[in-house]
């Protein structure tokens, strides 16, 4: 039988993890992550208590802003001040150079008006609290982009 030592939260493989599958649902509205609503901009408190801590926080060389890279998700976001965070990048593809990379792709459920993205990006208006992108190389969708919508 295996007895839990006291030192073992300090081994990664013995500590509870969050949960790694996000829900992405964005309606007319607004924009839910495992139910949670969250508006653009947003901050790292807001986010941290939606999807945990970020992995790693790493500085942009010759700018002032850090990159967060939650690995474990597949999402990245860069910004100059953690009180205003605009967009979330859900990086479906890391083989594309996009500058810092979390470790593992996004694996997460977008669903956009309660439809599949695949299915569903195209049809999103302008007009809404928010903005949704894909972005594209040699083909390929690579990342969601998710965040401000300035226009409104």
């Amino acid at each position: 039988m295996h007895r839990m030592g006291i030192f073992d939260f300090r081994d990664p493989n013995k500590r509870k993890k969050k949960t790694s599958v996000l829900t992405i649902e964005c309606s007319l509205l607004e924009i839910r992550i495992n139910n949670l609503p969250i508006s653009f901009p947003t901050n790292y408190t807001t986010l941290k208590a939606i999807i945990g801590e970020a992995t790693r926080i790493e500085p942009i060389k010759q700018t002032k802003s850090n990159v967060y890279l939650w690995d474990d998700l597949g999402i990245y976001c860069s910004c100059p001040d953690p009180e205003k965070m605009l967009m979330l990048l859900l990086v479906q593809d890391n083989r594309y150079g996009l500058g810092h990379q979390p470790k593992s792709n996004f694996t997460g459920d977008i669903q956009i008006d309660g439809k599949d993205i695949s299915i569903s990006l195209n049809d999103v208006g302008d007009d809404r609290p928010y903005m949704i992108r894909s972005i594209v190389k040699d083909e390929n969708q690579v990342a969601i982009a998710l965040g401000w919508n300035p226009g409104v």
